[in-house]
């Protein structure tokens, strides 16, 4: 892991959104052109949840942003498979009900599991090149979970990747050493804060915390613009949607207030989430893997990263090296 001994303390936090941290990880690689060094070597920290989690340590294990861009968009239709229209659409809409109905959720998690197998092998968080902290809930004692290397060190990352993504009524929950664990976004879909907790030991020696955010959350759905929800899926799904909304706007709002008080000199740079409109390819939601949205979701993260590029403290946070 980078136990770095300089004065520059550099955290990476990655909010969770299912298939739409293909979004993220486009950012992220438009950016690693420009990176000082691979993203283990440049950060002291990385944090994410669900999706988010899973970038987070494919990042700390050594993966570029483009592999597992890659991986996401390869990977996605798989894990959730999409039949937009005619017979098909249907037969799969009365499969997934009935697997709600038995508590499973609409998707199996095998596919997820097989594909997180090809990537990390049987790597446990000690064997990552930096630190982490990826939020989970653990549904058995009816906390939340927080793994990070120190606490967690002999945890296999595909079990870690899994409770942190089984969000309730799209996967079930992760069975790990005899407990249930679900989806961190159901506390922290935003993990900036509850990262720079988990790392605030390391600040003592340090004179300057920069910190990068990057969001996938979309806009909350109010009755204004898209009508009274017609049934109790639509009803649990907005009411999710403006919760991680305000997760991530409460956040935004603490960060930016109380991040310079924990060292001499901040910066804060908070990546927005994209903007799709509804009429190009239908609503993008966390498990919409057809063509179109894939597609409009790396041009969207490529767009967004060259634009974040010409900010002077996002070319900061990836190239200056002054207090090194």
């Amino acid at each position: 892991m980078n136990q770095s001994t300089n004065t520059v303390f550099r955290l990476l936090s990655l909010d969770g959104g299912g298939i739409k941290a293909l979004y993220s990880a486009r950012v992220l690689a438009e950016f690693e052109a420009q990176l000082n060094g691979s993203w283990p070597k440049r950060l002291q920290w990385i944090s994410g949840t669900s999706s988010g989690g899973i970038l987070a340590l494919g990042l700390a294990a050594g993966h570029t942003a483009r592999g597992i861009a890659d991986f996401l968009e390869r990977e996605g239709p798989r894990i959730f498979p999409n039949h937009p229209t005619g017979t098909k659409a249907y037969l799969q809409q009365a499969v997934q009900l009935a697997r709600q109905l038995r508590l499973k959720g609409k998707y199996s998690p095998r596919m997820l599991e097989r594909g997180l197998e090809r990537l990390f092998g049987e790597m446990t968080l000690a064997d990552l090149k930096t630190d982490v902290s990826v939020a989970s809930v653990n549904l058995s004692t009816g906390e939340r979970c927080l793994f990070t290397c120190a606490s967690h060190p002999g945890v296999r990352v595909v079990d870690v990747a899994l409770a942190t993504s089984a969000t309730p009524g799209y996967f079930s929950p992760h069975r790990l050493n005899g407990e249930l664990y679900a989806d961190g976004g159901l506390w922290v879909n935003s993990p900036t804060l509850s990262g720079l907790i988990a790392a605030q030991p390391a600040f003592a020696s340090i004179e300057r915390l920069e910190v990068l955010s990057v969001g996938t959350v979309e806009q909350p759905e109010g009755y204004r613009s898209a009508g009274p929800p017609k049934s109790l899926p639509q009803w649990i799904q907005r009411m999710l949607h403006a919760s991680t909304y305000g997760q991530a706007a409460l956040t935004h709002d603490a960060v930016s207030a109380f991040l310079p008080l924990l060292a001499p000199e901040t910066a804060y740079v908070r990546i927005p989430p994209p903007e799709i409109p509804f009429d190009v390819v239908g609503p993008v939601r966390m498990d919409t893997t057809h063509l179109a949205a894939l597609e409009l979701l790396s041009s969207c993260g490529r767009q967004e990263g060259q634009r974040q590029l010409a900010q002077p403290e996002v070319r900061q946070f990836l190239t200056d090296s002054a207090h090194d």
